[in-house]
């Protein structure tokens, strides 16, 4: 299966103009009206009338009934083309003409950006701490920026190796269970190569979907190996995303294609068609492997590296922010609708809606799919493993040239070379910020 955009931003122009233009909007804060004393709030969504668009729908319904009378919710579904442009471009316009509404959802990559133009407004006063516990440790790193918190998700992700049992007991193969025995690099090379036939790749790595794929999937290469692509401070690239801990992870990836265990074009559902007998993917592909029963698979954990062997794996999602726009008087109601969209109840809705895995852990509990293998992975993977990508306001120019480096070095740069120019783009882009 693709790579999901319905879960994990593409982080396309529009994005990236989306962080110029921040800085330009008005600074003010527009009040909307209120009447016998009930609270009128706005919301944006990035969903229409999918599963999920319609779950955003009838949460607000839900939360307008119970608090009737006091606060009531006008929502706003956008649709989203499919780079998430057409909702970028309305969040983008809306900064200009300081039309933003008091709540709206925004991806976690982009909420550094948006927090450090004054888009957003912080909520820590507004919650309890006790309560923010319950979240997986990444949705409250990834709604954090510069030590205050921003909004709060109902979802997560999280990438794994699914593999296909038959080939495996065929290739005497055991697979790890817990996230104690996951694969390092050398171990995942050797049972891909064994894997391997004339017409089944060992493994498939979705490396035709390029884009926010690549930094999503495979950074977490790089920092299991130790390494990491910018600068703590966030104002230098250059001898982090092309050390040599990050130089060998990108080379691991283009040795386990120029060796022909993993597919550059793979086919879509490679997988599912018996064309890969291992996928590294997100949990969205138990929507492609519901339609293919006959298929006996199981999951493991993400593969850690061969000489540092720290645990590390994708995470983030989608979230409900509030924004600079929400007047004083109103913002306790905002955070408040913010909470009741990431309940407990919500966030098990939300996995029901679109399969991705809840933001909280008490949904986890309650959920018996988390419970037993193979999706228990994914839950230990979540408290323990799970790390968001970098936290700069200049992520997008980050990604991508990470991931056109990536691009570059499995069509046969070399590794070294394609992560050099990608420093030397980074830097001069974040010299202009």
């Amino acid at each position: 299966m693709k790579f999901s955009r319905k879960s994990i931003v593409t982080l396309t122009l529009a994005s990236i103009l989306m962080v110029s233009l921040v800085g330009c909007g008005s600074k003010g804060s527009v009040s909307t009206s209120s009447s016998k004393g009930v609270v009128n709030l706005t919301m944006w969504v990035h969903e229409t009338d999918s599963p999920e668009g319609k779950l955003y729908k009838q949460r607000v319904a839900d939360f307008n009934k119970v608090n009737k009378g006091k606060i009531n919710v006008k929502l706003t579904a956008i649709p989203r083309t499919g780079d998430a442009s057409g909702y970028d471009d309305k969040v983008n316009a809306a900064v200009t003409t300081n039309g933003l509404p008091d709540v709206l959802t925004c991806d976690g990559p982009t909420v550094a950006a948006e927090a450090d133009a004054g888009i957003l407004a912080p909520i820590d006063s507004y919650v309890n701490k006790s309560d923010l516990k319950d979240f997986n440790p990444d949705i409250i790193k990834q709604g954090t920026y510069n030590g205050k918190l921003y909004g709060l998700g109902a979802m997560d992700s999280s990438v794994v190796i699914y593999y296909n049992k038959a080939m495996f007991a065929a290739a005497g193969i055991t697979a790890p269970t817990d996230l104690k025995s996951a694969w390092t690099w050398d171990q995942l090379e050797s049972n891909a190569k064994k894997l391997t036939t004339a017409k089944v790749f060992g493994i498939n790595m979705s490396l035709n979907s390029g884009g926010e794929w690549n930094t999503y999937a495979f950074l977490p290469f790089v920092q299991s190996n130790g390494g990491q692509i910018i600068s703590n401070d966030g104002k230098s690239s250059t001898g982090y995303i092309n050390s040599n801990k990050t130089v060998q992870a990108v080379s691991y990836i283009k040795k386990l294609v120029d060796e022909k265990v993993v597919s550059k074009t793979p086919i879509d559902n490679s997988f599912e068609l018996g064309k890969a007998a291992m996928t590294l993917t997100g949990t969205w592909e138990q929507a492609a492997l519901a339609k293919y029963p006959n298929l006996k698979y199981g999951i493991m954990p993400y593969p850690v590296s061969s000489t540092n062997a720290k645990a590390v794996s994708p995470c983030g999602s989608w979230g409900f922010y509030m924004t600079k726009n929400t007047a004083s008087d109103k913002q306790k109601a905002a955070v408040d609708l913010i909470k009741f969209m990431t309940n407990t109840q919500s966030c098990i809705d939300m996995y029901k809606a679109n399969g991705m895995p809840p933001a909280r852990k008490t949904s986890l509990s309650k959920i018996k799919d988390f419970q037993s293998l193979p999706l228990k992975i994914v839950s230990e993977q979540l408290q323990k493993t799970a790390t968001p990508r970098p936290l700069t306001p200049d992520y997008p120019v980050l990604s991508d040239g990470f991931s056109k480096a990536i691009a570059n070095a499995i069509s046969g740069q070399n590794p070294k070379a394609s992560l050099d120019s990608a420093a030397k783009q980074i830097d001069t882009q974040l010299g202009n910020r």
